[in-house]
């Protein structure tokens, strides 16, 4: 059996088969050519065909793969128990038959993860560890942060100490600066996986031992990096690494800050200056900067003494910072939203500490690729996410109730919670259920999830068939139908919920004490 891997996307599987006549002597009748994967090919000339001695019959078959979820969908057609996970992969085998026997061949293709990252409201934040000099060192880690769980993911990690991490919309990458304040530092790309490769010997006019700290791409690709030793700024082609300007804006007595981020809007680079306690505007033509004229507030309280070590905005146009707090300036694990007309901070959510830390997110979305019809990778969460979070649930009851068959209608919180918490095994009465009521408490609970999935994200719900049969029900149909839900509910959970959205806090506990289950 062959392996083929595929890592990037989109991408076309070209199969070729062959069948080839061995008898010495006599020619072969080929009966019977098929691929059950491969419906939309058609076998030209199709069997039955006279193969002479010695002599094949050859069959090409090209397959669009637009996207990592489209690999993974191909999973459902075969038997293999793994799929979709992180490896999923699926075999594909060609038959054929003569008069007298038949034979198979296959080739299982893996579907891998794309090394570049998918531009949504993903926000990155990586850290590096600290040498006993308390300089920056490796490893340095990658992780996603979720502001409604307050969690930080960890994607992979690389020996290189660096910081100022910024996303490229461009080529789907990461990139960023290796500086330790002893040895030239290096820029270097990072990808999904956390592993970095150096680009090129950083050139500029600051010292070896600057440390870089702010990281960020403009919209035409270019990378803008800013140390605070000596306040260079500096614009690198990501390409060949190469230094393309170098200006210094201000002085370290005034200008201060350990991250800044490209408002997609006008293109200005906003950060939060240490040294005045206020959000900074910097142009990164002119290399100059202008300060908010309030000092921040954070909730309402003056900022003091604090620093925001990473910043990101959203396409949209919102900045977030990940910084310290008045309570702990020194302890950089609080996510804010920024009001960009006062400079005002506001806790979205409380994470973890990090040290020597940036964030990246992917300010500026670029129109989908040619051939992929103009569509976006699909967005999904489980049940488990709107069971959590009542303003999402409360978004998808909004425009009406919802069917489930024969199950009738959902129309309330309680019951929709009810249906989400609901244990296939046991009521909440404490009777056990059998094999087919936990099978119809499965079915309710994904059909939910996809229409909310639908109404809340704009993701369309899989067109179902035997959902009717309830009415007298049908076990195979509802089995069929509970793998395409559970399938379709989970295969676009590796995109971001929207920050706009402001899902900041989820509480399961909540919605399973409110959780009204139905008699199914």
């Amino acid at each position: 059996m062959k392996q083929a891997t595929i890592i990037t996307y989109p991408n076309t599987l070209n199969f070729t088969f062959s069948a080839t006549n061995i008898h010495p002597t006599l020619e072969s009748i080929l009966l019977l050519a098929a691929d059950p994967l491969l419906t939309a090919c058609t076998l030209d000339p199709a069997p039955p065909r006279t193969v002479p001695v010695g002599g094949n019959v050859t069959y090409q078959c090209s397959f669009p793969l637009p996207t990592y979820e489209a690999c993974i969908a191909l999973g459902a057609l075969d038997a293999n128990p793994s799929t979709p996970n992180e490896e999923a992969s699926f075999t594909n085998v060609f038959s054929i038959g003569w008069d007298s026997g038949s034979a198979q061949d296959g080739v299982n293709v893996l579907c891998s993860q794309e090394r570049i990252l998918t531009c949504d409201d993903t926000v990155y934040i990586s850290t590096a560890s600290s040498s006993s000099a308390g300089l920056p060192a490796g490893p340095s880690r990658l992780y996603i942060f979720d502001p409604g769980t307050a969690t930080l993911a960890l994607q992979g990690e690389t020996s290189l100490p660096y910081n100022a991490l910024a996303f490229n919309h461009v080529d789907g990458f990461l990139y960023a600066i290796s500086s330790d304040g002893v040895v030239q530092p290096s820029f270097i790309r990072v990808d999904a996986n956390g592993s970095s490769d150096v680009i090129a010997p950083l050139a500029t006019g600051a010292a070896n031992t600057a440390l870089w700290g702010a990281g960020a791409v403009l919209e035409d690709g270019s990378y803008l990096g800013f140390e605070i030793t000596s306040n260079h700024l500096v614009r690198i082609n990501t390409t060949t690494g190469a230094t393309l300007t170098d200006v210094v804006v201000g002085t370290p007595a005034t200008f201060r800050i350990a991250d800044f981020a490209v408002n997609p809007i006008n293109g200005m680079l906003y950060g939060f200056n240490s040294a005045t306690q206020r959000v900074t505007v910097i142009n990164p033509l002119l290399g100059t900067h202008t300060d908010f004229l309030l000092p921040t507030l954070i909730n309402g309280v003056p900022s003091v003494g604090n620093s925001m070590v990473s910043a990101v905005f959203t396409a949209a146009g919102q900045l977030f910072f990940y910084g310290s707090t008045n309570a702990n300036v020194n302890l950089a694990n609080t996510f804010y939203s920024v009001n960009l007309v006062t400079g005002a901070l506001t806790t979205v959510s409380t994470g973890p500490a990090t040290q020597f830390a940036d964030g990246a997110a992917c300010a500026f979305n670029l129109p989908p690729p040619v051939g992929s019809g103009g569509s976006t990778p699909m967005l999904t969460r489980d049940h488990g996410f709107f069971g959590s979070s009542e303003d999402a649930l409360s978004e998808c009851l909004a425009p009406g109730p919802i069917s489930l068959g024969n199950l009738g209608k959902v129309t309330t919180t309680e019951t929709a919670l009810g249906i989400l918490w609901a244990n296939p095994a046991i009521s909440q009465g404490g009777a056990i259920r059998s094999d087919f009521e936990s099978l119809k408490v499965k079915v309710a609970r994904e059909l939910l999830t996809a229409t909310c999935n639908e109404r809340f994200f704009g993701t369309q719900a899989p067109a179902l068939t035997g959902l009717e049969a309830w009415v007298a029900p049908n076990p195979l149909l509802l089995e069929q139908a509970l793998e395409q839900l559970e399938k379709h509910n989970r295969s676009g959970q590796r995109r971001a919920v929207p920050l706009s959205k402001k899902i900041w806090k989820m509480d399961p506990l909540l919605g399973q004490e409110r959780a009204v289950e139905p008699q199914y």
